[in-house]
């Protein structure tokens, strides 16, 4: 009852909170079969919240137990959460987890949908880490204790540009669903090569569908770099959710392949040229834009009114959210989670502010502020986007055309470099 009620305000959260979610591969997903989701895990709430309400199948999720306060355990099992314990919670709580797991068939074999985070921690990186056993277990679980033809396992890649950035870009894919089935008689000659197959399975399909920057010490000039790539690429502002759209990840693939491929040699030097480039906007008081700087006609202007107003109702609750989770957590994994769980919380607490002071003034109209102010702030937010990228472009367009051209010609050759034979 309670994840169909937040399903759909948590989707309008997001999609205030993200500039674009693209989503492809969603087909892949079995319809009305047993099906594991394997999904990676950058961030602590945020993945489970955007695949929750933008694939079409109801979720369960697995989670780690050590985080379920039992006070407010009703809220776990009212939002599909199911705790699994490990060996750091003590003996007492793993115990728990042969109850959880014949849930688990139990939901299986009624054809429902798991989503577990099958590398079994959190870490905001660019990588594809490890793959734990547990993905492999309860499948073949499953079909082990229960009557179920077989139990399909889609790896599932989400990809944020920045998770604690606001208005940054995320691109889910949905890799093939991989067959238990074809496996078990293996697992049934041998429990642990078995298991060992499927999950290197898993892995496989997961790396597939992930943005992944094979050594750290390439990971910070490899987030500049796509991050470069991203400001390049076009896409409409509207709907924020956009299906069947492989470019962004696409395009950002392609180019963490190339810097995966690079030598030692020649990524030293790109790293000095993206410093260099970095210093020289920083000196010049710009941010990079893409490849593109011209200014286009200010239409914003026009939604200026509306997007002043919508600050009067959106900037008490940014204000609040923000310097909750900067007290709470300042972890990069655990940003996004509490800024968007203060949105969750004061967003009503501001609309019921906002009716009883215009219940004053305009009697029962107030009523109307239920369908205005939602539409008057996803306005606000796409105003905000246009006013600050107007602005910054405008930066570029003011310096002296020497100092232009040449920032313009650093980051050319730095795209041209990294790209190696395929620049285009």
């Amino acid at each position: 009852m309670l994840y169909a009620i937040l399903r759909p305000i948590t989707r309008i959260v997001l999609q205030g909170y993200y500039q674009k979610i693209f989503i492809h591969g969603q087909e892949n997903i079995p319809r009305n079969q047993p099906v594991l989701l394997a999904v990676n895990h950058p961030s602590a709430f945020t993945e489970p919240c955007v695949l929750a309400t933008h694939l079409d199948r109801e979720l369960h999720f697995l989670i780690r137990g050590d985080v379920v306060n039992p006070k407010v355990k009703w809220f776990f099992d009212q939002t599909n959460q199911l705790p699994i314990y490990r060996f750091r919670d003590g003996f007492s709580s793993m115990r728990q987890n042969e109850k959880q797991f014949s849930y688990c068939f139990d939901l299986l074999t009624q054809s429902g949908c798991i989503a577990i985070f099958a590398e079994g921690s959190t870490k905001h990186i660019k990588q594809t880490r490890p793959i734990q056993k547990g993905a492999a277990r309860i499948a073949f679980g499953a079909l082990q204790n229960r009557d179920i033809e077989e139990v399909w396992i889609v790896p599932v890649g989400v990809n944020f540009e920045s998770s604690p950035r606001p208005r940054s870009r995320v691109a889910v894919q949905v890799g093939d669903p991989i067959s238990t089935r074809s496996l078990y008689a293996m697992y049934q000659e041998d429990e642990r090569n078995g298991i060992a197959m499927l999950t290197d399975r898993i892995y496989q399909g997961l790396h597939q569908q992930m943005i992944h920057i094979a050594e750290n010490e390439r990971l910070e000039v490899a987030d500049d770099i796509l991050a470069m790539v991203s400001n390049d690429i076009q896409y409409r502002p509207y709907p924020v959710a956009e299906y069947d759209n492989r470019d962004f990840f696409g395009r950002l693939d392609a180019i963490a392949r190339k810097i995966n491929e690079t030598t030692k040699e020649k990524w030293q030097n790109i790293a000095e040229m993206n410093q260099r480039y970095k210093d020289a906007c920083s000196a010049s008081g710009v941010r990079d834009v893409g490849e593109n700087a011209n200014l286009s006609l200010p239409w914003w202007v026009l939604l200026s009114p509306l997007g002043i107003i919508g600050w009067l109702f959106l900037g008490p609750v940014y204000l609040i959210s923000f310097s909750i989770q900067r007290r709470l957590n300042q972890k990069p994994e655990y940003m996004s989670g509490f800024r968007m769980a203060g949105f969750l919380v004061f967003v009503p607490v501001f609309m019921m502010i906002w009716m009883i002071i215009g219940a004053f003034f305009i009697g029962w109209w107030v009523l109307s502020f239920f369908i205005l102010l939602p539409i008057i702030s996803m306005v606000t937010v796409l105003w905000t986007d246009q006013v600050i990228r107007w602005f910054r472009k405008y930066r570029w367009r003011k310096l002296p055309a020497k100092m232009y051209n040449e920032l313009m010609t650093m980051r050319k050759e730095l795209m041209l470099e990294v790209r190696g034979t395929d620049a285009h």
